[in-house]
């Protein structure tokens, strides 16, 4: 197996993790690993430091997107007439 085949199969088993957890914590890591993975497909190559700064770059930029995307709005809002204010 080649470089990016090994890295594509680790985004889909962080896509996987994802789906069960649904923090979107894991899916950013799939998305980054991802991203490695063509580059390495594209690159045909694997060199350890090019593809951490990758991963980490992207997958940072896809957690904080998926964050803003994804966010919920506030769970409890304080309304005038609520009994637990006494």
């Amino acid at each position: 197996m080649d470089a990016y085949q090994i890295t594509f199969l680790v985004a889909l088993a962080l896509a996987m993790v994802e789906l069960v957890t649904g923090a979107f914590l894991f899916l950013g890591m799939a998305l980054g690993a991802a991203a490695v993975a063509c580059v390495q497909w594209a690159t045909a190559g694997f060199a350890l430091n090019r593809d951490l700064l990758i991963f980490a770059i992207v997958s940072v930029l896809a957690f904080l997107v998926l964050r803003k995307l994804f966010a919920r709005p506030a769970d409890q809002e304080e309304s005038p007439d609520d009994v637990n204010r006494y």
